[in-house]
């Protein structure tokens, strides 16, 4: 073992040696500015963060939509959560005409998976006459035509033109 030690170099001059080969430059601070082993670079911590108001928001909003409300309507008296309250009156502002409800009724069918157009479909089938079917047939036909390729048509042989095979024979 005492072999082994005698053949290190003493830290002294090991660490003059690297000192001279150490080139401060961006990136590479001097020696005396850089943090020591174990000491981190921010002495006081990262500062805590604050605290989230989502869940909180999130079961202030449940709690104030699962409130329940009684009105009068049609003579009746009738007891519902403001959640359902609002989605009813969402839905007769959409009768009513109103742009923004419909929008607003349209994206929350979309989120919930609800096909509102789904009845309509048939109607729409139901509507087209077969007059109206066989001009939307055409239609779709030319369409494709010009989509598809298709492989060229060739003259019957009878309009071929004779005298090619006559000039390959001289």
């Amino acid at each position: 073992m005492t072999a082994k030690r005698s053949a290190r170099v003493p830290k002294d001059s090991a660490s003059a040696a690297s000192d001279a080969e150490y080139k401060v430059g961006p990136g590479r601070p001097p020696k005396e500015y850089q943090f020591k082993p174990g000491q981190s670079g921010n002495p006081k911590g990262a500062k805590p963060k604050a605290p989230t108001l989502a869940p909180d928001l999130k079961e202030l909003l449940k709690q104030a939509l699962d409130r329940r409300v009684t009105f009068n309507q049609d003579k009746k008296t009738r007891t519902l959560t403001l959640f359902a309250a609002g989605i009813e009156q969402l839905v007769g502002q959409f009768v009513k005409g109103d742009r923004h409800a419909r929008r607003d009724l349209f994206d929350l069918a979309d989120k919930l998976g609800l096909d509102l157009l789904g009845s309509q479909k048939s109607s729409v089938e139901e509507a087209l006459t077969s007059n109206h079917q066989a001009i939307l047939q055409t239609y779709l036909e030319k369409q494709y035509d010009r989509v598809a390729r298709r492989a060229p048509v060739l003259a019957p042989p009878e309009l071929l033109d004779d005298d090619l095979d006559d000039q390959n024979r001289k």
